[in-house]
């Protein structure tokens, strides 16, 4: 599996002190993605694991840390590396958690849900708007991918149907919605959140707010307009109070 990075011990990948191991290659080009150098699916400043060798470095941070997270790009694009990998780190004690955009078939996906214990779940958007956000400039293999992922989770918002599958089994930690201002109905997605976490008050929702702090320059050009003032991030907090929710976490 190709490698960007590897963070040894890390406390906001996840409930306590984590491996992070950031992936190599994504299924999604979000315009304010802040590690666009982990979208193309090959890079120079990447390097390839084996499941035994990364094993070997979790080992050596384990007195340190309660499990691993794997981030990326995406990681559910290596989903059978990482169920292997998973495996063998349950051996050593220690949790398995994945950060997912969510965009992936969760057919497919049944043995790496199966060992993950837990996964933090990035919304991107809801509809259409995520053609520009996130499905613009696609960096995979050509137009018959976008149109299939256009119409899966643009049009179908399938991976708001991978979300209830996993907080139906109780594998999601947080859930966390970039606020973009005017690229989407923010309400109507918290809204969607609210009525899945009725039964789930202990899941966290974190809102980010937008900004181009560290974005390339013709990403960070693109957002001007559409970055949200803090008072309009404390706003859409107080709304998803009033929608129920009640576990709340806010990044200005």
């Amino acid at each position: 599996m190709p490698v960007h990075r590897i963070i040894p011990f890390s406390n906001v990948e996840g409930l306590g002190n984590r491996t992070s191991i950031f992936v190599q290659g994504c299924n999604a080009n979000c315009l304010y993605c802040h590690n666009s150098e982990t979208i193309p699916m090959a890079s120079d400043d990447s390097q390839q694991y084996s499941v035994d060798e990364l094993v070997e470095v979790i080992k050596g941070n384990k007195p340190f840390i309660r499990g691993i997270t794997v981030s990326g790009g995406e990681a559910t694009i290596y989903h059978k590396f990482l169920t292997e990998l998973f495996k063998k780190v349950h051996e050593l004690g220690l949790t398995c958690y994945v950060d997912t955009n969510g965009f992936f078939d969760r057919d497919v996906l049944n043995d790496l849900i199966e060992v993950t214990d837990k996964f933090l779940f990035d919304i991107k958007g809801i509809g259409m708007s995520l053609e520009t956000l996130c499905f613009s400039d696609f960096l995979q293999d050509g137009k018959n991918i976008v149109n299939s992922h256009l119409q899966r989770f643009s049009v179908d918002n399938e991976h708001f149907w991978n979300l209830d599958e996993l907080i139906k089994l109780n594998k999601v930690e947080e859930i966390r919605l970039v606020y973009i201002k005017g690229q989407f109905d923010e309400k109507h997605i918290i809204r969607e959140i609210a009525n899945k976490l009725k039964s789930h008050p202990e899941i966290a929702l974190k809102l980010i707010r937008v900004h181009g702090r560290g974005l390339p320059k013709e990403r960070a050009f693109k957002l001007k307009g559409f970055i949200p003032i803090k008072s309009e991030l404390d706003d859409l907090a107080a709304f998803a109070k009033s929608e129920g929710l009640v576990n709340i976490v806010m990044i200005y």
